[in-house]
């Protein structure tokens, strides 16, 4: 998607690189996932209020860095 079109020179690189920085983007991504079904699953998390909205934030951040981490990988390619 970033990378243009595929017969241009580059192309190859471009496109294993942002497929590693796809890769690396989805630790985090799925650490807020589990973050966030862990604020609304888990008793213990559920039942604190002070513990589910610091679940919450930490998932908010882990999806932040998840995105930033997919950008960034397509950034050279411009």
């Amino acid at each position: 998607m970033f990378c243009g079109d595929p017969g241009t020179s580059g192309y190859t690189a471009c496109a294993a690189q942002t497929q590693l920085f796809s890769l690396a983007s989805a630790i985090p991504a799925l650490l807020g996932l589990v973050l966030l079904v862990a604020a609304f699953a888990a008793p213990g998390v559920r039942d604190d209020r002070t513990l589910r909205t610091r679940t919450l934030s930490y998932s908010l951040i882990a999806w932040v860095i998840a995105a930033g981490t997919y950008v960034i990988g397509g950034l050279p390619s411009f």
